[in-house]
């Protein structure tokens, strides 16, 4: 009676761990720059909406990273970043500093692997949509360079920065590539849109990408969008990523 008890005790508790295991992910991957150097110590984290962390790590000494025990879901956005090495923070040499990189609305549906690349140029508020042209890819480079040409003072002030810094990238200095699930697509048209920062913030040029869209029907119901983009004028690398819903599948 005793075995029989035990036993059932052990399938119960094995059909729970299942379940435990069936409802979360992992997601991993490594850190590093635009060269393949890694970047230990970066701080990695997956956000809610309202940019509340909602699982966080840091990178191993070889840029790596784990966050285990993701609830399945679609989270806002993910980011990564070297803290001393952010402006703000003034903790290390001007040349050594860099903004951020993004994912955005990420789909944590299975186990996934993103490998961060970021250097000074960071490309945030990525969206993207789709027409009968193409995709229609939005977002807003923002360049460490330009950031430093101000004074410390505003630098390492964010509230001074949005109303007087304009680190935007100059039209004829973004050029950009774009790739679907790591396949190369054609850019067809990058227009810049001048965004009004609102409540005395600067105005700020934000670009939106046209490509061709040569995708069938995926394994999955989303198509992660890479935005590598580089800004000639300063020499800086960054990218990010979007996870798009392919509503037209479902």
């Amino acid at each position: 009676m005793k075995k029989l008890l035990l036993s059932a005790i052990i399938i119960i508790l094995g059909i729970n761990l299942f379940a435990q295991n069936d409802s979360t992910v992992t997601i991993s991957g490594q850190v590093s720059d635009f060269d393949g150097n890694s970047i230990d110590n970066c701080w990695v984290a997956l956000l809610h909406e309202n940019f509340n962390p909602a699982y966080q790590t840091t990178t191993d000494k070889t840029g790596h990273y784990i966050l285990n025990g993701v609830e399945k879901g679609r989270y806002f956005g993910m980011y990564a970043l070297r803290l001393k090495e952010y402006p703000r923070e003034n903790a290390v040499s001007d040349e050594d500093m860099r903004l951020e990189f993004w994912a955005w609305n990420v789909f944590a549906d299975r186990d996934l692997t993103i490998n961060p690349r970021y250097h000074r140029l960071e490309l945030y508020g990525t969206y993207a949509f789709k027409t009968n042209a193409g995709l229609m890819i939005y977002t807003r480079p923002m360049s460490t360079g330009k950031l430093l040409a101000y004074s410390k003072d505003v630098v390492t002030d964010k509230s001074l920065a949005e109303k007087i810094a304009n680190i935007s990238v100059k039209p004829e200095h973004f050029k950009v590539k774009v790739f679907l699930d790591e396949q190369s697509v054609k850019v067809n048209t990058v227009q810049p849109i001048e965004e009004f920062g609102g409540d005395g913030q600067i105005t700020i040029t934000g670009y939106v990408i046209q490509t061709d869209f040569p995708i069938e029907k995926p394994d999955k119901p989303y198509v992660i969008i890479r935005v590598e983009a580089t800004n000639t004028e300063e020499n800086e690398k960054g990218e990010n990523l979007f996870f798009y819903e392919l509503k037209e599948y479902k």
